[in-house]
C-alpha cells in the first residue's frame, strides 16, 4: 500500500508539472513561424541567394527545391494576384548602380529616392509605385561597365531557372551494309544529344521571392564619374514582355541634378503596355487590348503618360511560357517584326459627377504588317501558356534612316529603288484613302531619310507604310515609325538582275511593235504601186518588206538570251521565274501579231504572191 500511495504522488506531480508547462508549449508554437518570417525578409532584402542543388542519380535535371518550397514563395504568390492589371499602379523598381569614384562615395541615395519620387508624383499621381535600391550583385558589375549588353535573360537567370532547349526528335533510316543487295532497310531510333545550359543547373543560384512576377518595370541605371563628367544611362526592361525596350543616357557636370537627370531619362524610356487578346470574329486584322493601370487615370484627355490614346502605335510581343515553370521557354519571347498596331477605338465613358472621361482600358487596335508567313503573327488562338503584349511606341527622334539590302550578298546595298509613303486610315469609317507620296530614290549607300512630317495633319499616329519599288515591280510593303529608331534596316532580293531584264524586254516589246507597223505600212504601199501597174517601184519595197525581221529571228534572240539566263550562278531561283514569266508573255506578242516569213497569210508571203499575180515572176539577174 505504501508503494502504491508513493506511485499515485508521483503520478499527479507529473502531470501537474505537464499541465503548467503546456500553454508555454503552446505558445512556442505559435511564435515559431511569426520569428522565421523576419528571417526569411532579411534574407531576400540583403539578396541572399537560395543555391538550388541537383541530385546526380536523378535524371531530370531538374532544379531540386522548387520555388513552392521557398520561404518567399507564398509572399510571391499573394502579390502577384494582388497585382490587377487595370486596377493597380505600375510596380516600378530602379536599380542604381554607382562606381567607387571619390567624387560618388558621399552620394546620398536616400535623397535622390525621395526627390525622384517627387518628381514622379507630380508627373504621374498614383500611376506608378515606385521604389529605387542597389541591384543584385550578380549584375552589379555588368550594369556598370557593360551596361549596352546587359539582356533581360541576365537579369532572368537571377529570379528562375534557366530555360532549356527541346530537342524534336529524329527518326532515321539506316541501311544494313550486310544487305544492301536485297534493298531491306530497318528503322533506326538515333540518340539524341542533350544540349547543355549555358551555366550547370546544379550551379545556378536563385534569389527569392521573384520579382519579375511582382514588377512591371526595371529600370536598370548607371552611374559613372569619367574625366570630370558624370555618364548616367538608364534602360527599360519589361517584366511582362520580357524585353528590353528603350534605353537613355546624360552626362552632365553637378551632381546635384542627378534627381532631374534620372527623371528625365525616365520621361523617355518609358513604355506603356497593353495586354492584346485574340478576336477569332474579325478578318484577322484587327486585336483587342486592355491598357495597364488604366483606371488610376483620373481623366483621359489630360495627358497621362500611363493613358493611350486613339491613333497611338504598339509594337507587339509574343512570350510562350514553360508549362511548369511558368517562365518563358527557349527562345520563347518573340518580338514581332515589321509589324505594329495602332489603336482605333478606345472606350470611355464621361463621369457626370467630376466632369471627366474616364475609361476601363478596353480597346480595338490595327494590326499593320509584313515579311511575315502569317497574315496577323499575333492572331494565334487563345492559350493559356501563351501571353501577347504591345509596347507604346514613341519616336525620340525626327526621322529614320531606311537602308535597303541585298540578303543574297554581303554588303551589297540596293540603290536607285523608289521609295513611297502612304498614311494608314486611323478612322475605320472615314471616307477616301490616303495618298501615295514619292519620297525619293535610295543613294549610293541604299538608305533613304523618312521623316516624320511626310503628310500633314495625320494626327496622333506617326505610323507610315513604306512601299519599295524596283521598275514596275513593288519589292516590300514596310510599316515603320519615323523617329522610333536611328536605322531601319532590311533584307529584299537583289532585284538588280530581274530590273535588268525587264529594260531588254521593254525594248523588245518596242521592237515588236515597230516592225508591225512597219508591216502595215508596206503592205499599204505595195498595194497602191500594184493598183497603179509601178512594178518596179513594187519590188523595190517587197525588198525593203523581206527585211523586217520575222517572228522565227525574234525568238532565236529569245532563245539566245534565255538560255543565258539558265547559265548565270548568280541569279536565284525566285528571280528567273520573273524573268521566264517575261519570256513567256513576249514569246505570246510574238505570236499574235508577228509571223514567220515561211506561214501562210504572212504580210509577207501575201505581197510576194500579189506581185507575182500583177507582174509575174521576176527577171532573171543577167550574167556578166
Amino acid at each position: 500500500m505504501l508503494r502504491v500511495s508513493i506511485m499515485k504522488r508521483r503520478l499527479s506531480g507529473i502531470l501537474a508539472i505537464a499541465i503548467l508547462l503546456l500553454p508555454f508549449t503552446l505558445v512556442a508554437q505559435d511564435e515559431t513561424p511569426a520569428s522565421t518570417a523576419p528571417a526569411a525578409d532579411t534574407a531576400a532584402t540583403n539578396d541572399e541567394p537560395t543555391e538550388q542543388t541537383t541530385d546526380d542519380s536523378d535524371n531530370t535535371s531538374e532544379v531540386a527545391s522548387d520555388e513552392s518550397d521557398q520561404p518567399g514563395e507564398p509572399a510571391e504568390d499573394s502579390a502577384a494576384a494582388d497585382k490587377h492589371w487595370i486596377l493597380t499602379p505600375y510596380q516600378m523598381r530602379i536599380w542604381l548602380a554607382v562606381d567607387t569614384s571619390p567624387q560618388l562615395q558621399a552620394l546620398d541615395a536616400s535623397a535622390v529616392s525621395r526627390s525622384v519620387n517627387a518628381l514622379v508624383d507630380n508627373w504621374v499621381g498614383a500611376g506608378w509605385d515606385l521604389q529605387i535600391e542597389a541591384p543584385p550583385r550578380k549584375v552589379y558589375t555588368d550594369l556598370l561597365y557593360n551596361f549596352d549588353d546587359l539582356g533581360i535573360l541576365d537579369i532572368a537567370a537571377l529570379y528562375e531557372p534557366l530555360p532549356e532547349k527541346k530537342e524534336a526528335k529524329i527518326r532515321a533510316v539506316q541501311y544494313d551494309k550486310d544487305e544492301e543487295s536485297s534493298d531491306e532497310a530497318e528503322n533506326v531510333e538515333p540518340e539524341v544529344e542533350e544540349e547543355k545550359p549555358r551555366f550547370p543547373v546544379e550551379k545556378q543560384k536563385l534569389i527569392t521571392p521573384n520579382l519579375l512576377r511582382q514588377l512591371d518595370k526595371i529600370y536598370a541605371t548607371s552611374l559613372r564619374y569619367e574625366n570630370g563628367v558624370y555618364e548616367l544611362g538608364v534602360a527599360e526592361f519589361d517584366t511582362n514582355a520580357r524585353v528590353r525596350v528603350l534605353t537613355a543616357k546624360r552626362s552632365f557636370r553637378n551632381l546635384e541634378t542627378l534627381p532631374a537627370q534620372i527623371f528625365s531619362c525616365l520621361k523617355e524610356v518609358f513604355s506603356p503596355i497593353a495586354q492584346v487578346d485574340y478576336n477569332g470574329v474579325t478578318d484577322g486584322k484587327t486585336a483587342r487590348m486592355k491598357i495597364r493601370a488604366a483606371a488610376m487615370v483620373a481623366d483621359v484627355e489630360a495627358g497621362s503618360p500611363i493613358m493611350m490614346q486613339k491613333g497611338d502605335v504598339l509594337r507587339p510581343v509574343v512570350r510562350k511560357n514553360d508549362r511548369s515553370t511558368q517562365a518563358p521557354e527557349y527562345d520563347g519571347v518573340i518580338e514581332v517584326t515589321w509589324t505594329y498596331m495602332y489603336i482605333n477605338d478606345l472606350t470611355v465613358q464621361q463621369d457626370e459627377d467630376l466632369g471627366v472621361l474616364r475609361t476601363n482600358g478596353n480597346g480595338k487596335g490595327q494590326v499593320i504588317s509584313t515579311f511575315t508567313m502569317l497574315r496577323n503573327p499575333i492572331a494565334a488562338r487563345r492559350n493559356t501558356l501563351q501571353e501577347k503584349y504591345g509596347l507604346l511606341v514613341r519616336p525620340v527622334q525626327e526621322s529614320s534612316l531606311l537602308k535597303i539590302v541585298a540578303n543574297d550578298r554581303e554588303n551589297y546595298t540596293l540603290q536607285g529603288y523608289n521609295v513611297y509613303a502612304k498614311s494608314p486610315k486611323i478612322d475605320p469609317e472615314a471616307e477616301g484613302d490616303a495618298p501615295t507620296v514619292l519620297i525619293g530614290q535610295t543613294d549610293w549607300r541604299g538608305a533613304i531619310e523618312v521623316t516624320q512630317d511626310i503628310f500633314q495633319n495625320q494626327g496622333s499616329t506617326k505610323l507610315v507604310v513604306i512601299y519599295v519599288r524596283n521598275g514596275q515591280q513593288v519589292l516590300a510593303r514596310l510599316p515603320i515609325v519615323p523617329g522610333y529608331r536611328a536605322l531601319e534596316e532590311v533584307k529584299l532580293p537583289n532585284d538588280d538582275y530581274r530590273l535588268q531584264y525587264e529594260a531588254f524586254f521593254v525594248g523588245f516589246q518596242n521592237s515588236i511593235l515597230d516592225y508591225t507597223v512597219q508591216q502595215a505600212v508596206y503592205k499599204i504601199r505595195i498595194e497602191h504601186h500594184i493598183n497603179k501597174d509601178e512594178e518596179e517601184k513594187a519590188r523595190n519595197l517587197l525588198k525593203e518588206l523581206s527585211k523586217v525581221p520575222s517572228a522565227v529571228a525574234l525568238n532565236d534572240v529569245l532563245t539566245k538570251r534565255e538560255a543565258a539566263l539558265q547559265d548565270d550562278p548568280n541569279i536565284d531561283a525566285n528571280t528567273k521565274r520573273k524573268i521566264e514569266g517575261m519570256f513567256e508573255k513576249t514569246r505570246k506578242l510574238i505570236n499574235e501579231y508577228l509571223q514567220g516569213n515561211d506561214v501562210e497569210g504572212n504580210v509577207l508571203v501575201k505581197m510576194e504572191s500579189a506581185v507575182r499575180a500583177k507582174f509575174g515572176d521576176p527577171p532573171a539577174p543577167m550574167t556578166p
